[in-house]
């Protein structure tokens, strides 16, 4: 990727589980992903805003907004509607597959394999 468009590399990951968010964080920065943490919705509103990274992945279940209501927003939102998002779920498939009708790009059950986070992630961004 060319150096003028590093902020291309950012990842926003929002999860309220710290393991998680934690297990992921460590992937992308060994890939060379800038990564920055949420871990609930109304902080990764705050950060969507102020840094618009070009992906997030994002747990459905958390306190306050759920996934869906992010989600909803970004998804209305003119200056986020770009934003690739994979949710990364422990839920079942049938709710994995309401977070695809949604808006979610693409989606990962929890417990994930690391190679298959950073397959999705780069397919996402290319």
């Amino acid at each position: 990727m060319p150096p003028e468009l590093s902020e291309a590399t950012s990842v926003l990951v929002v999860d309220d589980e710290v393991a998680y968010q934690h297990a992921i964080q460590r992937v992308l920065k060994a890939a060379g992903y800038e990564v920055l943490l949420a871990a609930d919705g109304f902080q990764a509103g705050v950060l969507l805003l102020a840094n618009k990274p070009r992906l997030m992945t994002l747990d459905l279940q958390m306190p306050g907004l759920n996934g869906f209501e992010i989600l909803k927003f970004i998804r209305q939102h003119p200056d986020l509607s770009h934003t690739k998002i994979l949710v990364i779920s422990g839920l079942g498939q049938a709710e994995l597959e309401q977070a695809r009708i949604a808006g979610a790009n693409a989606t990962l059950a929890k417990p994930f394999d690391n190679a298959l986070l950073l397959r999705s992630i780069a397919h996402l961004l290319d």
